[in-house]
């Protein structure tokens, strides 16, 4: 069918048939101009299926999901986030447990896409069961995602319980081997086999449009949970061990471990004359403390900017 033909089925429904002929039509042009126009163009098409009077939340849902997809299509991830912002007021409203779930997913992709990848896991993590969105991704895929914001923020235990041995997980652990190699040696303390998971983990998410932007990100951060799981298991430990249980060269490691500690995110020191890494855990109560005082600073540096503009 051509734009012109399913615009005339659209002026033929509001002319002699009911509200449902006409939302069909509508979005039979939304659908056609998804697929064949400008993103502008199946954009509007969609916002003129919203508009319609007395549309249900539920076929509203339908329409804002498109529309997310269609975004999403064209990487115009600011509409997406929009779009789907505007779903889920819609569906506070009322809505069925299938659509649901489907926006949790959506809103998933979209946090991973603007990299808050702790708010993706968790949509992620409860989306595992009740995956119904074969239009966004594979559920293989789906899982790779799960898996790989996790692994940064589940603790423990709810990592072997919601990923290790999640079942749902276990049925497509052939289709994704890298990834469950990844979760697992992390889990197992295999610190050799996690490195080289790491390596072969690249190309998979080089090759994935939503993960590709954000590769670089992802290795470093598996690189830094790998050392911090081994570092807090010892108060010191020699360069040489270390080295050997990560199956690198000291040098190597030094490389590494002095660079993460410069950025703050390894709470450790290196005694070079001595080859021993020595780990320095704040306590829970001073980290707070010391987390009040740069807010506290922060505070008062931003009254006294307001103050200097309050008397000019």
């Amino acid at each position: 069918a051509s734009l012109a033909t399913l615009s005339t089925l659209v002026t033929n429904a509001t002319e002699e048939a009911g509200d449902m002929e006409v939302l069909q039509a509508k979005m039979d042009i939304a659908r056609y101009a998804a697929k064949s126009c400008t993103k502008e163009e199946a954009l509007k098409a969609y916002e003129e299926v919203v508009a319609l009077p007395k549309l249900s939340t539920g076929k509203k849902m339908d329409a804002f999901l498109e529309m997310a997809r269609v975004a999403s299509f064209w990487g115009d991830w600011k509409v997406m986030r929009e779009t789907l912002d505007k779903a889920s007021k819609a569906i506070a409203k009322g809505g069925d447990w299938d659509r649901r779930n489907r926006l949790k997913a959506y809103q998933a992709i979209s946090h991973i896409l603007v990299r808050d990848m702790e708010s993706a896991s968790k949509l992620l993590v409860d989306g595992i069961a009740t995956f119904s969105c074969g239009e966004l991704c594979e559920y293989s895929e789906f899982i790779t995602y799960a898996v790989v914001t996790s692994l940064l923020y589940l603790p423990r235990t709810e990592l072997k319980k919601s990923i290790i041995d999640g079942s749902e997980i276990l049925q497509v652990a052939k289709e994704i081997p890298v990834v469950i190699r990844l979760a697992n040696t992390l889990y197992d303390c295999d610190y050799t086999q996690y490195l080289h998971t790491i390596v072969a983990l690249q190309p998979h998410l080089i090759a994935n449009r939503y993960l590709q932007p954000h590769a670089g990100y992802l290795l470093r951060e598996f690189h830094v949970l790998g050392f911090k799981q081994f570092l807090d298991s010892y108060q010191s430990v020699t360069l040489e061990s270390m080295a050997s249980s990560f199956g690198v060269g000291t040098e190597f490691l030094d490389v590494q471990l002095s660079r993460f500690i410069a950025a703050g995110r390894l709470t450790a020191k290196i005694d070079k004359f001595g080859g021993v890494v020595e780990t320095n855990r704040p306590d829970e109560k001073n980290a707070r403390y010391r987390d009040m005082i740069q807010k506290g600073d922060l505070l008062l540096n931003r009254i006294q900017k307001l103050g200097r503009v309050v008397d000019l």
